[in-house]
C-alpha cells in the first residue's frame, strides 16, 4: 500500500512540475518563456550520443530550444533530474541540478 501512495505522489508531483515548467509562476512568464518543445528526433545527434553515453540510467524527459537554438534536455529517473545544455550542433555546454527536488543529485558537472 506504501509503495502504490509513493508512486501516486511522485506522478502527480511530475504533473505538477510538468505544468510549471510549461506555464511558469506568472503564467507563462517563467524560465521556459521563449522556448519551444521538440521531439526527440529534433536533437542533433552528438547530443543524442552524448546523454545515451553520460546518462544511461536516466530516460529524456523533454526537450526545449531557445531562441538562440541551444538545446535543454532533461533527463530524469526516480528522484534525479538533470538539464544538459547542448548548442545548435550538439555539442555539450554544461549540466544543470533541477531545483526544488528532493532526494536529487544537485552537484553540476
Amino acid at each position: 500500500m506504501q509503495k502504490v501512495m509513493c508512486v501516486a505522489l511522485v506522478l502527480v508531483g511530475l504533473t505538477v512540475f510538468e505544468s510549471r515548467a510549461q506555464n511558469g509562476p506568472g503564467g507563462g512568464r517563467g524560465r521556459m518563456e521563449g522556448m519551444t518543445q521538440v521531439e526527440e528526433s529534433a536533437l542533433p545527434a552528438p547530443a543524442t550520443a552524448y546523454v545515451k553515453e553520460k546518462y544511461p540510467n536516466l530516460a529524456i524527459r523533454r526537450i526545449m530550444k531557445d531562441k538562440d537554438d541551444n538545446y535543454m534536455v532533461v533527463v530524469a529517473a526516480d528522484t534525479t533530474r538533470k538539464i544538459v545544455v547542448f548548442d545548435a550542433k550538439g555539442t555539450f555546454k554544461e549540466e544543470r541540478a533541477m531545483r526544488g527536488r528532493r532526494g536529487g543529485n544537485n552537484s553540476n558537472k
